[in-house]
């Protein structure tokens, strides 16, 4: 038995990627199994500053190590061997691409004059993330004495790797680890580290001048500030909420977004769905600012682009430039929390020392806004109370309006992130949704290892039964937090495909079996055999009965399949966004 600690491998390069590793602050490591990566496994057991998982399949590995570096904010790593292991890794670390999210890919390889010759769990792995990651680098095979020259260069690919997921625009990386026999041989542990190269950053604001001079070209102007899916940011928060309290400043936030703001701000569809074309063109801003990624909400991308402001700026590092509104202006690279926090007080300044400036216009702007806002909440509210029959947009309510305030919620994509931002209620502790490629798999992986990182409460999942039968091989996760909570919105398939457009037109017979495809799953039995807790609700009353314990620290991990009728679900989403 080797010993942590105390043994190590003989590779020197294993050893010296497992070292940088610590050195640039990964403390959360995922290994899956497996012989080629032998040097790399027992490198990382035998660092106690590493915090070790093992997950068998790959592919549930790299999404609950993408929700652990949600969570956290911090890069984690992810060992695998040689072969189709590496591309079992795609989805969750195209989804960290697009989301910003440092994962260090560290894959296991075999020789490269073995690469094509039939040898087995070959394939040519460097490059084969290249769309998805931000930086590859390739590790040649360790020679019985590497010499000082080859272990400079090998350190220069770390590090380099390494600095590029964690600068401002971070994202994945790939180390391609090349390693040949003999793969299981030890060493005792050694004193020394390798080369650590550091990065100084700043906060990435833009100078004062340049603050002062778009703050300038602000005023007296209509402001439209647009926030998509972010990690939490108190700066950010503070920044936020000190700018709409400024007359003619207006928000629209989704609930990724993680802003602590008043929740009718976060009722998009309800707003847009519940104002006529004139009370949209009242409410077309002269400029709008947006920050953070993608958005869920269709309605509001439509109404940007239908009802287009003067101008568009958009704040932060996403690469490539997103003009998701097609009428950008201006693309401002800088920290969206330091920006806004330095436009807030040189708007506020102006505003002071030019009164003049505060016309009439912004007030009445920001007025017809919060006024849609509330107007759209209420009515959500009302229909709900006329229209009480047991459908989807009812459990969500009681779910939503039920949610403990320490919880960590995550959302699988498909109908439950889009429900979840109907009703307008202040977001809990945070909220998280793989919305950088929307796909509906590993989204239970990815709150599993959500859940290992956040001590400070339950962790929630809410996801529909496809999305859950898709990943239901991560309740087997022991990483799983004692306090992790699924709820299974079990709709019979895929509910969204009843709703959207391009599908819901169509013959049921197809409709029902080649899009929303029920899975047929027994969830009960499924719970049984992972050894979660099992609990059922299949109308309101129950619903409303179940959850505040459902939702209680106490016991283990559990989940609550809801049923609710599908035709119903679909019929009442249609009259709370008047389809």
């Amino acid at each position: 038995m080797i010993e942590e600690g105390y043994l190590d491998t003989a590779d020197p390069f294993s050893r010296m990627v497992a070292d940088l590793l610590v050195a640039h602050g990964v403390r959360e490591v995922v290994c899956s199994p497996g012989s080629r990566n032998a040097p790399l496994l027992l490198a990382v057991a035998s660092r106690d500053e590493l915090r070790k998982h093992v997950v068998v399949d790959e592919r549930s590995a790299a999404f609950a190590a993408l929700g652990m570096a949600m969570v956290s904010g911090e890069p984690v790593a992810l060992v695998c061997t040689s072969g189709t292991a590496l591309l079992d890794y795609a989805p969750a670390v195209a989804e960290a691409y697009y989301q910003g999210v440092p994962l260090i890919v560290i894959s296991a390889d075999r020789p490269p004059q073995w690469i094509d010759q039939d040898d087995s769990q070959t394939i040519r792995q460097p490059g084969a993330l290249a769309g998805f990651v931000k930086k590859t680098v390739d590790i040649p095979v360790a020679g019985r004495e590497p010499g000082r020259e080859m272990e400079w260069y090998v350190d220069r690919l770390v590090n380099d790797a390494m600095l590029t997921a964690l600068s401002p625009q971070r994202g994945p990386v790939h180390i391609n680890v090349r390693l040949a026999a003999p793969l299981g041989a030890v060493t005792v542990r050694q004193s020394g580290s390798p080369r650590v190269i550091e990065m100084l950053q700043g906060d990435f604001s833009l100078d004062t001048q340049a603050i002062k001079g778009l703050a300038e070209e602000a005023a007296g102007k209509k402001i439209l500030i647009v926030a998509g899916f972010m990690p939490p940011s108190q700066k950010l928060n503070r920044a936020i909420n000190s700018l709409i309290e400024i007359p003619g400043v207006a928000v629209f936030a989704e609930l990724l977004s993680n802003l602590h703001i008043p929740g009718a701000f976060m009722a998009l569809d309800a707003t847009l769905s519940n104002i006529t074309e004139e009370e949209k063109e009242e409410l077309r801003p002269d400029i709008v600012i947006s920050i953070g990624g993608a958005l869920v909400s269709r309605m509001l991308k439509e109404f940007l682009r239908t009802y287009p402001p003067k101008e568009h700026w958009s704040v932060g590092f996403s690469d490539p430039l997103p003009d998701c509104f097609m009428c950008m202006t201006r693309r401002i690279k800088a920290d969206a929390a330091g920006f806004m926090s330095h436009f807030s007080g040189r708007l506020r300044h102006i505003y002071k020392t030019e009164p003049e400036r505060a016309g009439d216009l912004r007030k009445v702007y920001t007025a017809a806004h919060l006024c849609a806002c509330l107007n759209g909440v209420n009515r959500i509210k009302i229909l709900i109370e006329k229209l009480s029959w047991w459908s989807d947009t009812i459990a969500f309510a009681y779910i939503m309006l039920l949610l403990p305030k320490k919880t960590n919620l995550f959302l699988s994509n498909g109908t439950p992130v889009r429900y979840a931002q109907l009703f307008g209620i202040d977001i809990p502790h945070a909220v998280f949704c793989n919305r950088g490629v929307s796909g509906i798999d590993g989204c239970t992986s990815t709150a599993i290892g959500g859940s290992a990182i956040y001590k400070d409460g339950p962790t929630l999942l809410v996801t529909g039964d496809m999305s859950f039968s898709y990943d239901v091989g991560a309740l087997q996760l022991e990483m799983a937090s004692p306090l992790m909570r699924i709820i299974v919105i079990n709709n019979s398939g895929g509910g969204i495909f009843r709703f959207i457009p391009s599908t819901s037109e169509l013959p049921e017979q197809v409709r029902e079996r080649y899009f929303c495809a029920p899975p047929n799953m027994d969830i009960e039995k499924v719970a049984e055999a992972f050894g979660w807790g099992y609990w059922l609700a299949d109308n309101p009353g129950i619903l409303g009965e179940t959850l505040k314990a459902f939702l209680s620290e106490e016991g283990g991990r559990r989940i609550l399949e809801v049923r609710t009728p599908a035709s119903d679900s679909t019929e009442m989403l249609h009259e709370v966004l008047q389809r």
